[in-house]
């Protein structure tokens, strides 16, 4: 989770990058440089507070056993084998 985070405020340096690029050009070019340099940094900082609101209140994004993305759940057999003898 904290991996995350450190992408996220990458993007966040990605966002202002976008924003001062588009400074040097005119006309609706800068302006949709403009705002999807400020939407990319807007994003990923609600994304930073979310994940520390998470981290501090020890609340995950979902429960563990209907979570897709834990390892619980991605070496979860399909089937059980049937054991007859």
């Amino acid at each position: 989770m904290v991996y995350g985070t450190g992408i996220l405020l990458l993007t966040a340096v990605a966002g202002y990058w976008v924003l001062e690029r588009s400074s040097a050009h005119k006309g609706n070019l800068k302006r949709v440089g403009q705002a999807l340099g400020w939407i990319v940094i807007v994003a990923s900082l609600i994304g930073v507070a979310c994940r520390v609101y998470a981290l501090s209140t020890g609340k995950a994004y979902c429960p563990p056993s209907s979570c897709p993305f834990t390892q619980q759940s991605i070496h979860k057999p399909l089937a059980a084998p049937s054991q007859s003898r």
